[in-house]
């Protein structure tokens, strides 16, 4: 797995809002993330 990744899913573990996300989910099993997906991810880690 890629070290941004990883280190995206850490720090989205360590957050309320990340923990209940089905982004965090799909990351930790590998699937990649669509268009729409990856904007939802944008928005959670402005967020933080």
């Amino acid at each position: 797995m890629n070290f941004y990744v990883k280190l995206i899913i850490k720090i989205l573990e360590k957050t309320t809002s990340g923990q209940d996300s089905s982004i965090l989910k799909k990351l930790k099993s590998g699937i990649d993330l669509d268009t729409s997906e990856k904007e939802e991810l944008e928005q959670l880690i402005d967020n933080i």
